[in-house]
């Protein structure tokens, strides 16, 4: 969960087979402490302890898992101006296919510091790299993975694990889909 600064609280939701999920939780904390620098103060990150359980297939709530080290992670990048709704975004490629697409993950990373922009409006360098060296280690942990929703009523639902990650030097925008 994120959380601290206006307009939020909001939710980054991962998936991992239940064996997997402490050492999940542990690749998004490593994944987190490392880009925390990016955000503004006020910002911080709720990871579990414990969640819930899905059959990747339906969906269905199967139970709950536990045993992970919940953390609170503050962002430490400083009191500097931010864009609420702007920011950078991580994309997961999987090898799935659903709905005749390929199923890729996203994460986005909003707000990101002003003084992360470069002069031409795009995200700067070294905060790109920065992030890209980050979600390059989630995906060699193997075990955070993306989930396909099954379709309305369906059994078709599927879990994959992520081929790589990829940081686009692109603004990306965050709107709510609240009404």
């Amino acid at each position: 969960m994120w959380d601290g600064l206006p307009g939020l609280p909001g939710l980054s939701v991962h998936y991992a087979a239940t064996a997997d999920a402490v050492a999940a939780v542990a690749a998004l904390t490593t994944f987190f402490n490392a880009i925390k620098g990016n955000h503004p103060t006020g910002l911080s990150w709720q990871l579990p302890s414990s969640g819930d359980t899905i059959d990747s297939g339906t969906g269905a709530l199967t139970g709950g898992w536990t045993g992970a080290t919940g953390s609170t992670i503050a962002a430490n990048g400083g009191p500097g101006v931010y864009a609420a709704g702007a920011g950078m975004r991580v994309t997961w490629p999987t090898a799935g296919i659903g709905a005749h697409k390929r199923i890729v993950g996203s994460t986005f990373l909003v707000p990101l510091l002003g003084s992360l922009y470069d002069t031409n409006g795009t995200i700067a360098a070294g905060t790109v790299t920065t992030t890209q060296t980050a979600a390059n280690a989630v995906v060699a942990s193997a075990k955070v993975q993306i989930w396909h929703r099954p379709s309305p009523g369906g059994s078709d639902g599927a879990l994959w694990p992520m081929l790589s990650a990829t940081v686009p030097d692109k603004v990306a925008t965050l709107r709510s889909r609240r009404t």
